[in-house]
């Protein structure tokens, strides 16, 4: 049986009109999904090619979701 842990994110809201804190939140991010990305690979057993088609079907489940104006935008 594979158990997938999950990570709950906590973000406080401010103004996001300082580009310098979008930076900041993108690199946080990126550094995030790099480790949760790991992780998985790591408990799962997948290959790298699994882990890049894994990332592949979330961006396509996204563009689904903006496409029916769901979701963030």
């Amino acid at each position: 049986m594979i158990v997938v842990a999950s990570t709950v994110m906590v973000f406080n809201i401010f103004n996001m009109d300082n580009s310098d804190q979008k930076v900041i939140l993108k690199e946080q991010a990126f550094n995030e999904i790099k480790e949760l990305c790991k992780k998985f690979q790591n408990d799962s057993g997948s290959s790298n090619s699994e882990v890049k088609a894994l990332l592949k079907e979330l961006t396509f489940f996204w563009e689904t979701e903006k496409k029916n104006k769901f979701g963030f935008q």
